[in-house]
């Protein structure tokens, strides 16, 4: 036996014996024996120790085969998996969208056990295919994780965001490793078509906006500047930020983005005015001028203009992905 079975035995299976390195048992035993140690092959790959340090089967052996087996075996996507906690409600409706893409892959929901709703959701993406490194899987999971919560708080003033409970390798917790602090696109992961990355991206688009922005935001420097900017704290300094940001970007692009200039004075008077918002405004006190005759904007406003201004730079920039109204 040289790749173990994990299919579940019939009766059959349990009424037939075998022969295994000397050892005679049910068919089912020596089944579920070799996909053990066919996992324990893949988890000493995981933890980048080379083959020649496994002294624990005699080669020659079903055993030593097994393993040997597992350790060669490419790693896929859905050996991995991320726990979330947060939003689940948000996540359930991402679960049961009719579309999903593989660059972000949510899935939960349901206690398979004893066959009911739960509220425990799971997500990889295929930047884990291929991938053994679980220090690689923590730090790719921190990245794509933030810009999944920076695309939620760009449709929604402080919505709440996800949160990394656990992170598995073959249904096994991995241990934590703390967040790297690294500033730069993932990047398009290897082997992948245009068509094929087309294709993730429709389907994405189809699930949600969110998700078709996260894609972006691995290898369009500009999205992913965007939504960096949406993972802090919602505040006037931080959206006059984003809003020089785009005009900078936009201007490199060799157009201006096209808002109501009324809309955008109050929104600049606001964020510009120790007097009216205190602490948070882009200046500091300054001597007393003129009454501000422009009406006074609350935070939410001042979100929904500057989501509306990221909105018109998308639609001009990616016409072919965005048509926000």
């Amino acid at each position: 036996m040289t790749h173990p079975q994990t299919d579940i035995p019939t009766v059959s299976d349990q009424e037939e014996w075998v022969e295994r390195d000397g050892a005679r048992m049910p068919l089912y035993e020596a089944l579920e024996l070799a996909d053990r140690i066919f996992r324990a092959g893949q988890y000493q790959a995981s933890l980048g120790e080379a083959f020649s340090d496994q002294r624990s089967f005699v080669e020659g052996t079903a055993g030593y085969r097994d393993y040997k087996a597992g350790f060669e075996a490419p790693d896929r996507q859905g050996h991995w998996s991320v726990e979330l906690t947060g939003d689940h409600m948000d996540l359930g409706g991402l679960a049961h969208a009719g579309s999903k893409s593989d660059y972000f892959f949510i899935w939960g929901g349901v206690d398979d056990w004893h066959d009911c709703p739960n509220d425990r959701y799971y997500f990889n993406t295929l930047y884990f295919e291929g991938v053994r490194d679980e220090e690689v899987v923590w730090q790719l999971t921190y990245e794509l994780v933030g810009i999944f919560n920076s695309a939620t708080e760009f449709f929604s003033l402080n919505a709440c965001k996800q949160s990394i409970r656990t992170i598995s390798y073959r249904d096994r917790p991995i241990p934590f490793r703390p967040k790297a602090d690294v500033l730069r696109l993932l990047g398009r992961p290897p082997r992948m078509s245009q068509r094929k990355w087309r294709k993730h991206l429709a389907d994405a688009l189809m699930a949600s906006p969110r998700l078709g922005l996260v894609i972006l935001a691995t290898e369009k420097k500009d999205i992913y500047m965007m939504l960096k900017y949406f993972s802090e704290p919602g505040s006037w300094s931080t959206y006059y930020k984003i809003m020089e940001t785009m005009e900078t970007l936009a201007r490199q692009k060799g157009f201006s983005i096209p808002v109501a200039k009324a809309a955008k004075s109050r929104f600049t008077n606001n964020a510009n005015n120790f007097d009216v918002v205190g602490y948070d405004a882009r200046h500091g006190l300054m001597p007393k001028g003129k009454d501000n005759p422009v009406e006074p904007m609350t935070l939410e406003e001042g979100h929904f203009f500057i989501t509306g201004f990221c909105k018109l730079y998308l639609n001009q920039v990616y016409p072919e992905f965005f048509n926000f109204g």
